[in-house]
């Protein structure tokens, strides 16, 4: 597989990343920068091509994934990660897995169906494969996974505490739209109450004035 090593300070992070459809090594670069500056970054491109795009694994049209290339492709992903970790000396639990959209599949999927040394991710815009077998703990798992509500494809997470998971993994889910809506809700009943306390200095908004009616003759 092709992929950019990129040695950080001795003490910094250790970032794994794996791009999105149509993305390779190079996508997600500005980001780990930004996520953990001096950090160790290894990024991989996606040995799949699906009409001159990069994909980690193949799928038969939208959401409908190729199972057998899932399992083969995460197979060799990560052996090329224990090659190379071993190489640089650098344990896989030190890995902290950054994916995006297709990266994040393949990531959770290969941190939720084998017994890897992995144990962190950070994943962008994943999705529930459909395809979870196997029933052992995760407990040392940390997972945080970030969407969004309005997202057209994403129509459901990978589901953490479904049935057939023993030990759920600890996770976060970050929802930006959510997040920036509550923001002006709390704003905007600030600004009201600022108005009301004095509002000699401060002009009112539309939302803290009166509802005018209006008739229609």
């Amino acid at each position: 597989m092709h992929y950019l090593f990129e040695k950080g300070s001795p003490n910094g992070k250790k970032l794994l990343l794996l791009h999105g459809t149509g993305g390779d090594e190079y996508s997600l670069i500005d980001i780990a920068h930004f996520l953990a500056p001096n950090s160790t970054l290894l990024s991989f491109r996606g040995s799949i091509n699906e009409d001159g795009m990069n994909r980690f694994f193949k799928r038969n049209g939208l959401n409908q994934f190729d199972y057998e290339s899932l399992e083969e492709e995460s197979t060799n992903l990560h052996e090329e990660i224990k090659t190379i970790s071993e190489n640089e000396r650098i344990p896989l639990s030190d890995w902290i897995v950054v994916g995006y959209s297709n990266g994040a599949n393949i990531a959770a999927h290969l941190m939720l169906e084998s017994q890897t040394g992995l144990k962190t991710g950070l994943f962008f815009h994943p999705m529930s494969l459909g395809n979870h077998q196997q029933s052992f703990s995760l407990v040392d798992k940390k997972i945080w996974l970030s969407y969004s509500e309005d997202d057209p494809i994403v129509l459901s997470l990978i589901h953490i505490s479904e049935p057939t998971r023993r030990t759920p993994i600890s996770y976060a889910v970050f929802c930006l739209k959510k997040k920036k809506n509550i923001k002006q809700q709390k704003k905007k009943k600030q600004n009201c109450k600022q108005y009301q306390h004095n509002n000699s200095r401060l002009k009112p908004t539309p939302s803290c004035q009166p509802t005018k009616t209006s008739h229609i003759t």
